[in-house]
């Protein structure tokens, strides 16, 4: 694998305004970077990077578990999602932001120019979402494209609605997506399927 590119359950028991739940989401799902960390390439073999979607609450506890996994944490890029959330609206700041982790396994180099760590891209619309957490592809393929070449091979172990394998074929990827509901499976074939490169 050239990169892992994931929206993991950050264990915060989440609840849509449609009351959709995400599965696994009682506590932060770590559990699957050892083997993330394994499968990735690394030194001569090529660049190994993931790119790891969090939330500031949870987010240290994902940072330790890539360090005792094998990765070194490199920086956080933050997602301006343009809109604020919904949350606690008496007594927190409205979120319009998400955080991203990005770690690499051995010796890294971004293919092109350095990217930077604020990437604005408008939020979907909770109307139009068809995954209860689902990530604009726009902004998929902004990642995908800041670190791995044309003809990469992309996996995400927690593809939902399939929303960044869409965005690794529309940019020449390859792509291994794994998702656990058949509902969100089904939706995710059907949209790989209709994506254009």
């Amino acid at each position: 694998m050239d990169a892992i590119i994931t929206d993991p359950p950050y264990g915060i028991n989440y609840v849509s305004q449609t009351g959709a739940k995400i599965k696994n989401d009682k506590s932060p799902f770590i559990w699957f970077l050892y083997d993330a960390f394994r499968v990735l390439k690394s030194g001569e073999s090529g660049r190994g990077s993931l790119v790891c979607f969090t939330r500031w609450d949870v987010q240290q506890t994902f940072i330790d578990a890539m360090k005792l996994a094998g990765f070194q944490v490199k920086s956080e890029v933050i997602w301006d999602k343009v809109f604020h959330g919904m949350g606690d609206t008496k007594a927190a700041f409205a979120p319009s932001h998400e955080n991203i982790i990005f770690a690499v396994k051995g010796k890294f180099s971004f293919p092109g120019h350095r990217p930077k760590d604020l990437v604005t891209f408008q939020k979907i619309n909770s109307s139009q979402m068809v995954h209860p957490t689902e990530k604009p592809v726009g902004l998929l393929a902004n990642l995908i494209t800041s670190v791995t070449k044309p003809g990469g091979l992309i996996l995400d172990p927690f593809a939902g609605s399939g929303s960044t394998l869409v965005a690794a074929k529309k940019t020449g990827r390859r792509f291994i997506g794994v998702e656990l509901d058949d509902d969100y499976y089904q939706i995710a074939q059907r949209r790989v399927e209709e994506a254009v490169e």
